[in-house]
């Protein structure tokens, strides 16, 4: 964890650090995705606007 100066060596601190790095992915990728969809979207309906 970290640099490697410090380790977990509980198994509740090894259960607990892996819950927090998959929200922590979670809160980062979910919105990631979401402004992606909306952005596509976007260019989806300007470019069927400019083919008309």
């Amino acid at each position: 964890m970290g640099h490697g100066d410090i380790y977990l060596i509980t198994y509740g601190g090894k259960i607990f650090t892996s819950i927090i790095l998959v929200l922590r992915i979670g809160v980062i990728t979910i919105p990631a995705r979401l402004i992606a969809s909306v952005l596509l979207k976007a260019r989806d309906i300007e470019f069927n606007e400019k083919g008309k």
